[in-house]
C-alpha cells in the first residue's frame, strides 16, 4: 500500500488480523491517532510507515510502538529498523504512565 496517496488508514485493516507485513511508507498519513487501528493487527511484525508527514512528529516511533505494544507484542521492525529490547522496556513504561494516567482521570470524572 505503500506510495499510494492515502491520506487515512482505512478502518478495514481490521478485517485482515493476521497480516504479519504491512508497508505504508511513501503516503500522507499526517495524524498519529491514525496508527491506533493498527494495534488491532494481532499479528503484525513488520510496519512501514517512513515517509509519512507523521514520522517529523517528535516522539513517532514511541508513539507508533507504544499504540501497537499496547495490543500486540510481535512487532519486531518499525521502518525496516529492529526493534531493540531497550526501546521495548521504553514503551512498556511508557504505557504503563500513560494508562496510569488514563485511570486517575477517570476516577476524577466519578461522582
Amino acid at each position: 500500500m505503500s506510495y499510494n496517496y492515502l491520506e487515512t488508514i482505512e478502518s478495514e485493516i481490521i478485517l485482515f488480523p493476521h497480516l504479519k507485513t504491512l508497508y505504508l511508507h511513501g503516503n500522507y498519513i499526517s495524524s498519529l491517532d491514525e496508527t491506533k487501528k493498527l494495534g488491532k493487527l494481532k499479528d503484525l511484525a513488520n510496519l512501514t510507515l517512513y515517509g509519512n508527514p507523521i514520522e517529523q512528529i517528535s516522539g513517532y516511533r514511541m508513539w507508533v510502538l507504544g499504540v501497537i505494544y499496547d495490543k500486540n507484542d510481535k512487532l519486531k521492525k518499525l521502518d525496516s529498523v529492529l526493534v531493540t529490547a531497550k526501546e521495548f522496556d521504553a514503551v512498556c513504561v511508557f504505557n504503563e504512565v500513560l494508562n496510569a494516567k488514563k485511570g486517575s482521570k477517570l476516577k476524577q470524572l466519578k461522582p
